[in-house]
């Protein structure tokens, strides 16, 4: 049966979507917000950004001590932006 979640709801299973996977009640929930909620769908679409980016530079750092450049750092903050 699907449920109307409140935006917080909503941002704890997209931080735990992000570990793993949710149960179907739980997924289908988070679609039915995600679909009236523009800042939370936003939201999702990001934290799909910042974990890639927190794999590749776990990645990264296995292989070297480096810090992201600041023309990086840029093209970053300008996808997110993009996101919206």
């Amino acid at each position: 049966m699907l449920r109307l979640i409140t935006c917080q709801h909503a941002t704890l299973l997209l931080e735990k979507r992000a570990d793993g996977a949710l149960p179907k009640e739980q997924r289908a929930s988070l679609w039915l917000h995600l679909r009236y909620c523009p800042y939370c769908n936003r939201y999702a679409k990001q934290t799909v950004l910042i974990a890639e980016w927190a794999r590749a530079a776990a990645a990264s750092r296995a292989h070297s001590a480096a810090t992201l450049s600041e023309a990086a750092k840029e093209r970053m903050r300008q996808r997110l932006r993009a996101t919206g």
